[in-house]
């Protein structure tokens, strides 16, 4: 008995955090959209069928889960994918969100098939992108940048 309301139990939770999770688009393959594409299509800003994801969703929301730095806290997608980068820290903590917002856009959709997952490995974007923000090194973050942008720039499936 008491076996079987243990089980009862973990499995209860389990549900409750699946039930929790976003939604992740299962597809994985070799195409990406850049910054400019996302920028410039708002409409295809998709979880799915029904699931869009509005452009004014900040980067630090529940939903996207970015730890940006206080000077990039109110900002959402759309403005990331707007960033012009600069000198420093901030720079190119700019340089890496430009890139990490188009990333997350493109592991959002089962429209294309990205390599990269936003939430989960085999490369997982949120939390690659948090650690190199918190680790302040620009060089850390352009790193990561490159790494996204090599993959947002595979090619562009959609219209």
């Amino acid at each position: 008995m008491k076996r079987t309301w243990v089980l009862g139990l973990v499995m209860g939770l389990v549900g409750v955090v699946f039930a929790a999770m976003p939604a992740q688009a299962e597809r994985i393959g070799d195409e990406g959209c850049t910054p400019g594409y996302w920028k410039n299509h708002t409409d295809s800003w998709s979880e799915g069928p029904g699931q869009p994801i509005a452009s004014t969703t900040l980067l630090n929301s529940n939903q996207v889960k970015f730890h940006t730095t206080a000077a990039l806290a109110g900002d959402s997608l759309l403005d990331a994918l707007n960033y012009k980068g600069g000198a420093g820290a901030a720079g190119a903590e700019r340089n890496l969100m430009r890139h990490a917002a188009a990333a997350w856009l493109n592991a959002a959709t089962e429209d294309l098939g990205y390599p990269y997952r936003r939430f989960a490995d085999p490369y997982n974007i949120v939390g690659t992108v948090n650690a190199a923000i918190a680790s302040g090194d620009p060089a850390a973050m352009l790193a990561v940048k490159d790494e996204l942008a090599a993959a947002n720039e595979l090619g562009c499936p959609l219209n």
